[in-house]
């Protein structure tokens, strides 16, 4: 990714992790948008998504890969938490969806002190370097349910919210770097063609997926594909969404509870009212 980019209003350079230029304070290109729209990354990616259409019609599965593409219009970004934290956003406007990074800084959390803290910090410099910490992480769905094993309630985000400053990875990015054996010194050269613009989602998982579909693939199945729950999480696979900048009730469209019986009923209550007063659905 280039280190540098030139701001359109006063043409002079600045770090491209930066969301504005600092000589005049223009505002700029969100920095993981930048690194996705590099014409490398476009490159490789078309190259990918190429090469998966053209493999998939050889084995005759062309038509079923051209609905699957239809279908992958309406994946969305969902962010599975639980249902206090569902219900601590409703509350209020003024509530924000913070980043780990955000509450480890602010003392409202300690880290878990495994080797997944460790992982994400060196990964998430990498990814974005200068400002891991406004990058929120979602996955992309096509029901409305994320990865539930990281709480009882899928948040659906607004498109027409996020779709100007998300970015979408192949995969949950500490794994892509594990399974790139790409080593720590590495790590801020990572491959090209594996990230992309909300916009060009779906070339990407095109390029990822193609070969999990076949003639007999029916649409009922679409949603498993994209999205796919292992025995652990590391085994999950799944598209990763990084959503640059803060997020409030205002930032969901819908959330639809994946474990119902285990939401205490006063705070369901609670939780339906405030969201319907923030025209949220609940399902």
């Amino acid at each position: 990714m280039a280190d540098s980019r030139s701001c359109n209003y006063c043409g002079n350079a600045f770090h491209s992790s930066a969301d504005r230029c600092p000589h005049c304070a223009n505002p700029g290109l969100f920095p993981n948008l930048f690194a996705a729209e590099q014409v490398d990354e476009i490159n490789a990616l078309e190259k990918r998504y190429n090469s998966a259409v053209a493999e998939a019609i050889s084995r005759g599965a062309g038509d079923s890969l051209s609905a699957f593409e239809s279908a992958l219009t309406n994946s969305r970004a969902v962010i599975a938490r639980s249902a206090r934290e569902v219900l601590r956003l409703a509350t209020s406007d003024n509530e924000i969806y913070g980043t780990y990074y955000n509450l480890i800084g602010a003392g409202l959390r300690l880290p878990e002190g495994n080797k997944w803290d460790a992982l994400r910090a060196v990964v998430d410099s990498a990814m974005f370097p200068n400002y891991k910490e406004q990058i929120r992480f979602a996955a992309l769905s096509l029901d409305g349910v994320g990865l539930s094993p990281w709480g009882e309630c899928s948040m659906t985000l607004r498109s027409n919210m996020i779709a100007h400053r998300t970015s979408v990875f192949e995969e949950n990015s500490v794994l892509f770097m594990k399974h790139h054996n790409i080593r720590i010194a590495e790590s801020d050269q990572l491959p090209a063609g594996y990230r992309a613009t909300w916009e060009n989602r779906i070339q990407l998982c095109v390029a990822k997926l193609a070969r999990r579909i076949d003639s007999s693939t029916r649409p009922e199945e679409y949603s498993a594909v994209l999205l796919r729950l292992g025995a652990t999480r590391e085994q999950d696979e799944f598209v990763e969404v990084h959503i640059w900048g803060p997020m409030t009730v205002r930032t969901l469209e819908e959330v639809t509870l994946t474990q119902p019986k285990s939401v205490n009923r006063a705070i369901l209550k609670t939780m339906r009212t405030k969201l319907e007063e923030a025209n949220v659905r609940l399902s």
